[in-house]
């Protein structure tokens, strides 16, 4: 995907060439991701702009499978406030239960008009990567573009993540469900998470994250409502990583 944007496209590189941009970028990605976009050339490997991508739908697939309704709304965020009280203070059964009721009556909007709140911002948001990586092309330009190439792709992976919204917040009560991603800058641990692009050699102590690249799955199931041991919290699936170390060979 990256690679036909940045062949259709020219690329300059050498440092910031749009500020709103770039700091779109390291709003969303850090500091760390934002400066290697506008620093390295991509041209002749778009890997970086390829991992940024899979970066921005990670982000985008969590905060929609996770959605209580329409996400980013009020209504999303006190509902979720209002579960994490529960959820502390009432059996598991109960407020699995609560969830599953509660999920299922408040998604009262038509899949074409989450998909239709949605396609912009995310369109937008690969726009600004593009940019913030040095496309030289203007940006009205590159939005159509960036429109026509993914839409589709946004409107396949939007329903997908419905349905896993559905199966992590109405089917399953018996536990909690939660996607893991592991968040810029921390120190990469194997027993945590997945080195994405590993050439073989284990990664060395201290190496930090750039980014998520893909999901990873929690159960947490509360097995008590006093005492100790009161919950179980287990990763079934480690996020996969981008580690810095991956920018160590790109041309600059």
């Amino acid at each position: 995907m990256a690679e036909s944007m940045v062949d259709t496209f020219s690329f300059e590189s050498g440092g910031v060439r749009n500020e709103n941009s770039y700091a779109v970028v390291t709003g969303l990605f850090g500091q760390s991701l934002a400066h290697y976009l506008a620093t390295k050339k991509h041209k002749d490997d778009p890997l970086l702009i390829q991992i940024t991508f899979q970066s921005c739908f990670v982000q985008f697939l969590e905060l929609v499978i996770c959605s209580w309704t329409l996400p980013g709304d009020d209504a999303n965020r006190v509902l979720a406030g209002t579960y994490e009280r529960i959820r502390h203070g009432e059996a598991q059964a109960i407020s699995g239960r609560w969830r599953a009721l509660t999920s299922a009556y408040a998604h009262n909007h038509e899949e074409s008009q989450l998909i239709a709140s949605i396609t912009p911002h995310l369109v937008g948001h690969f726009s600004n990567i593009m940019l913030a990586a040095g496309c030289s092309v203007a940006p009205e330009i590159l939005y159509a573009s960036v429109d026509k190439k993914l839409s589709d792709r946004i409107v396949l992976l939007f329903k997908l993540a419905l349905q896993l919204n559905k199966i992590v917040m109405e089917e399953i009560t018996s536990a909690d469900l939660r996607i893991a991603t592991v968040p810029f800058e921390t120190t990469y641990s194997a027993e945590q998470m997945e080195d994405a692009y590993a050439d073989g050699d284990p990664a060395t102590g201290g190496v930090r994250v750039l980014c998520t690249t893909d999901l990873g799955l929690r159960r947490i199931t509360r097995l008590t409502t006093s005492g100790e041991n009161q919950w179980d919290d287990k990763l079934l699936l480690k996020p996969k990583v981008a580690l810095k170390t991956v920018v160590d060979f790109m041309d600059g």
